[in-house]
């Protein structure tokens, strides 16, 4: 996926690529984030998509026009939830979410 530098996704893959510990990898033809080796989220269709608790999930849930990723018999994927990031004045919500998804990824992983 090519993404313009005003592109509020694109602005979003920038910010994720500064991180510390965060790798971006191809992983099932999906661009990846991963954390510890542990993929914490990916570029959705309309966003980002995050792999939450599920408390936050249903929390993420309220979010006008996100909506939870189908399992595919995975019973991790149901924790995944698409966060919509359609303008500018979306990245900063999603940053929020990718945030907590990063700080579950880095618990979840254990030590390394």
């Amino acid at each position: 996926m090519v993404l313009r530098l005003m592109d509020p996704l694109g602005t979003i893959v920038e910010r994720l690529c500064a991180w510390k510990d965060v790798a971006r990898e191809k992983r099932d033809n999906k661009d990846c984030f991963l954390v510890r080796g542990q993929v914490f989220a990916y570029l959705g269709k309309k966003g980002v998509v995050v792999k939450l608790a599920p408390p936050q999930v249903t929390e993420a849930l309220k979010i006008i026009g996100a909506k939870r990723m189908p399992d595919a018999g995975d019973p991790h994927a149901r924790e995944f939830v698409e966060i919509p990031v359609t303008t500018p004045r979306e990245v900063e919500r999603a940053m929020m979410w990718l945030r907590r998804a990063c700080r579950l990824g880095r618990t979840a992983a254990g030590p390394v």
